[in-house]
């Protein structure tokens, strides 16, 4: 197979029909996917009849293959069920709920195709920062009104963590510049809106990019292996991001593969932030020196106090507010 397109699905039966209809339109739109394309959803025990309705498109559909799973297996576990019975070339993580814009499939896997890896060069100091090794390739993610949705960032060290956390990178003028965990999007969109118009845009270097709508090259899973079940939900893309540029993996986007992403729609906000911040914990014990865990601790709690503070005593947003002070009594 030249592709392999896994799905993993939790209650979001509508959405993730409407992404299986979406992807299988945009595979009938190109002769370069004809019987080289096989797509698996993965459900994580619905309660929303999910499984049935995937069973009925797959009988019309040979290239769809379904896995039903007794329990939440979670994220990660689901995806790499996916990944081990996917016999593409490329292997493409979409979420539930996004719809592939035309044209997206297509742009990733010919990038990828005319980015042979450089072994020479890509072991070597004085070439560090040029795409000479694609490993990882996101596309990019719109907003359901078709602005730009930011996704990545720097990768987690007491520096970034610090500004995406004491929210450093949102002060006027000088955030932009400051590397964050978090990428706001100001430079990124700044940098779509003059690449837009063409054709040959250049694909943009990342630290890390979301498995929202990524695609790997099968070489990277040799090497690296799958994501870290260990990471039940959130943060297993930013690891997964780290492990392959240790190997010498570059990770982009690509400008021209757009995906609508409606996000958050088979997650509460308090799961979503509570995910993210252990995420980083378990980043953090599991890469980087043992004296920096309790730093980081320090940082990702005050960064919530910070935010219920500014949440619930400024914006007077409580709702908001209550978010942080249930995330602080799970950390």
């Amino acid at each position: 197979m030249l592709l392999s397109i896994i799905i993993v699905s939790y209650n979001t039966r509508q959405l993730t029909v409407a992404a299986i209809d979406s992807v299988l339109n945009e595979l009938q739109r190109s002769s370069l996917f004809k019987d080289q394309t096989e797509l698996i959803v993965v459900d994580n025990n619905s309660s929303d009849d999910s499984v049935a309705a995937f069973k009925v498109l797959s009988k019309k559909n040979p290239q769809l293959q379904v896995i039903a799973n007794q329990t939440n297996r979670g994220f990660a576990q689901a995806n790499n069920q996916g990944l081990e019975l996917a016999t593409g070339e490329f292997l493409f993580l979409l979420n539930s709920d996004t719809l592939v814009q035309p044209g997206a499939l297509k742009s990733l896997v010919t990038r990828f195709q005319a980015q042979t890896p450089n072994d020479v060069t890509a072991y070597t100091a004085s070439h560090h920062g040029q795409l000479d090794r694609l490993g990882l390739l996101a596309a990019t993610l719109l907003n359901p009104d078709g602005t730009l949705q930011p996704q990545g960032g720097a990768f987690p060290n007491l520096i970034s963590l610090g500004c995406h956390l004491w929210m450093l990178d949102d002060l006027p003028l000088i955030g932009r510049w400051l590397p964050s965990t978090q990428h706001t999007g100001h430079n990124l969109h700044q940098t779509l809106d003059e690449v837009s118009d063409s054709k040959c845009s250049p694909l943009l270097l990342q630290a890390w990019v979301g498995g929202t709508a990524l695609m790997i090259r099968r070489q990277v899973l040799d090497e690296i292996g799958l994501l870290d079940e260990q990471i039940f939900m959130y943060g297993e893309d930013v690891e997964f991001c780290l492990r392959a540029q240790n190997h010498h993996w570059d990770v982009a986007i690509d400008p021209q593969a757009r995906i609508l992403h409606y996000g958050s729609a088979s997650s509460s906000s308090v799961r979503a932030i509570e995910g993210e911040l252990k995420g980083y914990l378990y980043i953090w014990s599991k890469h980087k020196p043992l004296w920096q865990l309790p730093i980081a601790r320090f940082m990702i709690r005050s960064g919530c106090r910070l935010r219920q503070w500014l949440f619930g005593t400024i914006l007077r947003n409580q709702t908001r507010a209550q978010i942080y002070t249930t995330v602080l009594t799970t950390l």
